[in-house]
């Protein structure tokens, strides 16, 4: 006899579809339902936030992953899926046991400064406090614009205190009663602030307003030495910064307005703070250029076309600053397939939930009144081997089970895998194409594809309903770019000095760096080419979404761009972090493990290079007035079907792994029918 929810299809296997699995597979889930099954292209799972192993046991990433201390909803599940999974009993000589070995805490944050030709990094630390982000019976926060407005009001004062320091700004205190000019400065830069805050707290007329703060800002600026010092002009950028904020929010009535931060978003968050009084010189302040880059908003990767609506770059500024627990950062101790998704796996499929791999989903297709998807044709890509059951996705390395970069040896059928690993994912080789039927192989589908996927695989969808066609092309993505290089000297010989830190604001196209020596130790190196530093790299690439020229041609293209541009940056920019690793001739490749010799693209080749171009591999963006667009995981618009992904109106509407989990648990919560948002820790736009 059927249960009453029949057979559940989860189509794509990134954090969104996984974390559904996870919510849909709690226990008792088979009262509710017959099958969960999860669908996935190719060999491995995680989606963006997938990572496998390569030479040498090496940790190869999609891209840059750095969990922010506020992600409630992802701690949740990660500190739920290790108590479940239970190493302790289960496999107590694993490395990684419990979710706080797996994910550290990590305090820097690095901001690139330019001043006229001289670029140098404003080290930030962070302190950490006593709270533990995904507590087990935590239920979040929410950031309200009024508790927004408060703590970026206490910013400001924290700011103006620390002016006295020595360390903060290079001023100095003096008990002589004529003190030197630069300690007076540090007078009127406290009275002025509290001037400001002031006339924000309680403002008269906007016009009077906007004048007087802004004359109490150019009175701090003069009595800076803003021309000629870099911390002096930073100081009065942040405020600058901070007040249009402040101000912005007050203005435009978003402390009353029932849409909160939404009610800005159709505005970028750059033009949102000029109109607000800040000057332009704060566009340029490394704060805004490392929210920019650290959210790929660039139109088609153009860095002269930002794009990041400003409600959401108010919220996002907010919960990085505000709301984190535990740490601003934390890193991942070894790669991300390692864990956070292959655990997630083990314990999906300890609880009963069907993996399978190798289905490449081709089209929805919807029934004759269009009410409700009937099937799904996929591409089985290739077959398993005779007497394999299953196939088992997951290896050892140094102890940890993951995901290698190839499939599995030994479990496919000889000739389709020979065939993938020369054509990979060309459809012309798949084994079938298979058909899956409503009410025979599912009876619910979750969608939790890319949206860049959408016009390959919803185009029905598409064309039958206008809010479909609305968000495919409304809600925007990017391609990406990162490269990854390991190097024999640690970073203190290297020159650098500070392990750890994340950088972002730099110049293009790789503007953004994290420190990662702390993944090290799971890598499996030969002793005399053990690296002592490694170090990633990512960014916004610039090439719009390819609909002219042949696939293989544009990958290629693509391809050797990033390869070059990586070489150039390596030669001419890497001396800011790794003053060591550079000389006349530029970057010193010999320095690179495992290069052998060789140098420029060559040496490149042998480190890890990620060319994110593919629909399914493009970073979900929010462009201003593209936040209307999105549906939500509940309003699919057809009878039997759910949405999950970041690309979703999910609450936190940026392509990040929060928004992912928290879409993949409204949509298991709206086939669950239950509400929206049971069970979502701090659901942060209205």
């Amino acid at each position: 006899m059927s249960r009453p929810g029949g057979r559940v299809a989860i189509l794509g296997a990134g954090m969104a579809g996984l974390s559904a699995a996870w919510r849909l597979s709690e226990p008792g889930w088979r009262d509710r339902f017959d099958s969960i099954t999860v669908y996935q292209r190719g060999w491995r799972l995680g989606g963006k936030a997938a990572s496998s192993r390569g030479e040498h046991g090496r940790i190869e990433e999609h891209g840059l992953h750095v969990w922010l201390g506020s992600y409630e909803n992802a701690f949740w599940l990660l500190r739920q899926c290790y108590a479940e999974l239970d190493r302790a009993a289960t496999d107590p000589q694993a490395p990684i046991r419990t979710w706080d070995q797996a994910i550290v805490a990590s305090d820097n944050l690095g901001l690139a400064d330019r001043a006229q030709d001289d670029w140098s990094v404003w080290l930030g630390r962070f302190a950490r406090n006593r709270e533990l982000p995904g507590e087990p019976e935590g239920t979040g926060r929410e950031l309200t614009v009024v508790g927004f407005l408060r703590r970026a009001l206490q910013l400001v004062l924290d700011f103006t205190d620390s002016m006295g320091e020595p360390a903060a700004v290079g001023l100095v205190l003096s008990t002589s009663p004529d003190p030197p000019a630069h300690i007076r400065s540090v007078e009127v830069v406290r009275r002025g602030a509290t001037a400001v805050l002031a006339a924000l707290a309680d403002p008269p007329p906007r016009r009077a307003e906007s004048g007087l703060v802004d004359r109490i800002l150019n009175a701090i600026r003069v009595a800076l030495d803003y021309d000629h010092r870099p911390d002096h002009k930073r100081a009065w950028l942040l405020l600058s910064l901070l007040t249009a904020t402040v101000r912005g929010l007050i203005a435009d009535n978003l402390v009353t307005d029932p849409r909160g931060f939404r009610a800005i978003n159709d505005e970028d968050f750059g033009d949102w703070i000029l109109r607000h009084g800040a000057h332009p010189d704060v566009l340029e302040f490394p704060l805004v250029r490392g929210l920019y880059d650290m959210v790929f908003g660039y139109r088609d990767g153009d860095r002269s076309r930002r794009a990041f609506a400003a409600g959401l770059a108010v919220l996002w500024t907010g919960n990085l600053l505000f709301q984190y627990k535990g740490a601003l950062f934390w890193k991942m101790t070894a790669g991300m397939g390692d864990v956070v998704i292959a655990p997630l796996y083990q314990v999906l499929r300890r609880r009963g939930v069907t993996f399978e791999f190798f289905h490449r989903v081709d089209a929805l297709h919807l029934d004759a009144a269009n009410q409700a998807i009937d099937a799904i044709t996929m591409g089985r890509q290739l077959r398993l081997a005779d007497g394999v059951d299953h196939y088992e996705p997951l290896v050892m390395v140094r102890g940890l089970p993951v995901f290698p970069n190839a499939p599995v040896a030994g479990q496919l059928n000889r000739d389709a895998e020979t065939s993938w690993l020369e054509s990979h994912f060309d459809k012309r080789d798949d084994a079938e194409t298979r058909v899956l039927r409503r009410g025979t192989d599912f009876d619910h589908v979750v969608l939790a594809v890319s949206l860049g996927m959408m016009d390959v695989v919803a185009g029905e969808l598409i064309a039958d309903r206008p809010e479909w066609r609305e968000m495919t092309t409304k809600v925007r993505t990017v391609a990406t770019q990162a490269f990854q290089i390991w190097l024999r000297p640690d970073e203190a010989t290297l020159g650098w000095r500070h392990p750890g830190v994340t950088t972002s604001g730099y110049v293009a196209p790789f503007d953004t760096w994290a420190s990662m020596p702390q993944t090290l130790w799971a890598e499996d190196w030969p002793d005399d080419d053990r690296p002592g530093a490694v170090a990633y790299f990512c960014g916004a690439l610039r090439t719009p979404p390819n609909t002219t020229e042949d696939n293989l041609e544009y990958v290629r293209r693509c391809e050797s761009q990033v390869s070059a541009d990586a070489v150039r940056y390596l030669d001419n920019h890497l001396r800011l972090y790794f003053p060591r690793a550079s000389t006349e001739r530029g970057f010193a490749w010999h320095l690179l493990a495992g290069v052998d010799g060789r140098r420029g693209a060559d040496a490149l080749a042998t480190q890890h290079v990620s060319v994110n171009i593919d629909p399914s591999d493009r970073y979900v963006q929010s462009v201003p007035g593209s936040d209307r667009y999105r549906l939500r995981p509940d309003e699919s618009g057809y009878d039997n079907l759910v949405l999950a992904g970041d690309w979703t109106d999910c609450g936190m509407n940026a392509g990040c792994i929060e928004a992912a989990v928290m879409s993949g648990f409204q949509a298991a919560n709206a086939l669950l029918g239950r509400h929206r948002y049971h069970r979502i820790r701090g659901f942060y736009i209205p």
